[in-house]
């Protein structure tokens, strides 16, 4: 499948395009989120999203005009500030579906296979779960993943959940 037939395939799929998460107040919220970014409290967090999911590493990030890595966990290529296009995002995908998105092998998942992580073959399964900004508009997202493809257990989704609820609440803070 070539990369404009995987464009097709996530808008027959009800998908929204990257360009609806540049609306001026999510990105704003987004923004506003970064200032508390640098809390070591979600570093710990995002280890603990890998850890109890298994995944030898986890990332949260915010969605900017840009996908910005506020914090790592486990062994990754990424760091944190360093930031990628929103086009290339897989949680960028999972903030478009608006729901926790689950992909065992992401080379053959329609709406991540093209994308540069899955690519180059640093995510082969992928498990983001979005994250809501004070005025519930959806800002990034935590995400735990392995370079090979592998299964993910509903203890799984639903401990990456309940971290992702507490690292939304832990940025929605007052600072």
């Amino acid at each position: 499948m070539d990369a404009n037939s995987t464009r097709h395939v996530r808008r027959a799929s009800g998908l929204a395009e990257v360009a609806s998460l540049r609306e001026p107040l999510r990105t704003g919220a987004a923004v506003a989120l970064l200032a508390q970014a640098e809390d070591p409290v979600l570093g710990a967090l995002v280890e603990l999203a890998a850890s109890v999911t298994g995944a030898p590493s986890a990332q949260l990030a915010l969605l900017t005009d840009q996908h910005v890595v506020v914090a790592v966990g486990g062994r990754l290529p990424w760091r944190v500030s360093d930031t990628a296009p929103l086009e290339g995002s897989l949680c960028a995908v999972t903030v478009l579906s608006g729901d926790v998105l689950v992909a065992a092998d992401t080379r053959s998942h329609p709406w991540l296979c093209d994308l540069a992580p899955v690519v180059s073959g640093h995510v082969g399964a992928y498990l983001g779960a979005p994250l809501a900004g004070p005025d519930g508009s959806l800002v990034g997202a935590l995400c735990a993943y392995d370079a090979e493809p592998r299964e993910w257990s509903g203890r799984d989704v639903t401990l990456l959940c309940q971290v992702a609820d507490v690292v939304a609440v832990h940025l929605r803070r007052p600072a």
